[in-house]
């Protein structure tokens, strides 16, 4: 999904037999037809964060499993501000997406809770970012 938007804040945790590839971005570096098919409002004050959770075989080293993703996102000044995830299914990918409201020059540190929806893992990440409203 990302992979269409641009540069993108993007990192990983592997914890093992899981991994939590993540991303975020100004929801205007995502194409209106990509947006539109996800449910994602673009807006130059709005970020997307996308999370998705791996489990890796030998047959398909990216097998993207269903995942619950809770989080929240906190300024400098300590003000949270909670994530809602949407689970996405599409093409053989599983992944989660939440809108955040974003200020010029906002740096957020996210913290997020990624649990595999069979309850065998729980990854905390927790990643800091810059945006900038367009």
């Amino acid at each position: 999904l990302f992979a269409l938007a641009g540069p993108v804040q993007a990192g990983s945790v592997d914890s093992g037999d899981y991994t939590v590839q993540y991303s975020a971005v100004n929801s205007m570096q995502i194409p209106a037809s990509v947006a539109e098919a996800n449910g994602i409002e673009r807006a130059g004050g709005r970020a997307v964060v996308m999370v998705t959770l791996q489990r890796p075989t030998a047959d398909a080293p990216l097998n993207a499993v269903p995942a619950r993703v809770t989080g929240q996102a906190r300024t400098l000044m300590g003000e949270t501000r909670p994530l809602s995830f949407t689970q996405v299914e599409s093409a053989n990918s599983v992944y989660s997406l939440a809108g955040l409201p974003i200020s010029d020059d906002d740096t957020l540190t996210l913290s997020l809770d990624v649990r595999a929806e069979d309850g065998s893992a729980m990854i905390p990440v927790e990643f800091n970012q810059t945006f900038y409203t367009e």
